[in-house]
């Protein structure tokens, strides 16, 4: 969207829109996830009294859901969330569930971020002869 780029420093004009520039759209990105996104997810979650970390799987997810749909979409869906849903299947919960302007293309937003994850790693598996792994554990 035109007035987030422009907030996290894209310039966006007749003649130059920055988020076509891979690396300033990617250092914009993370503006908004640093700034607005992963905050605000935080908020939301323990109004709602779910216990989360941040290197949670499911946490990231929506974190990702936050930054397709905004905060107001999906605190307006969480506040559904019925009783049993406990923070591990909150995912499969969201991607049944609708609010506002949190349709099918939020709904679905995490699975594209999956299959998108899945592809790079079959083309960098495939590419590549020789991969290295650097666990620091």
């Amino acid at each position: 969207m035109k007035g987030v780029a422009r907030s996290h420093g894209l310039i966006i004009n007749k003649e130059i829109d920055e988020r076509k520039d891979f690396v300033k759209s990617a250092k914009a990105v993370c503006s908004l996830l640093n700034t607005i996104c992963i905050p605000e997810t935080k908020r939301v979650l323990k109004n709602l009294n779910l216990k989360f970390n941040e290197d949670d799987l499911w946490f990231k997810f929506v974190v990702l859901h936050v930054y397709h749909a905004g905060i107001g979409n999906v605190k307006g869906l969480l506040s559904q969330i019925p009783d049993n849903i406990t923070e591990k299947n909150l995912i499969p919960w969201i991607w049944q569930n609708e609010w506002g302007g949190f349709k099918n293309a939020s709904q679905n937003y995490t699975q594209v971020a999956i299959a998108a994850i899945l592809c790079l790693n079959d083309i960098i598996y495939s590419s590549c002869d020789d991969i290295y792994y650097c666990n620091s554990n």
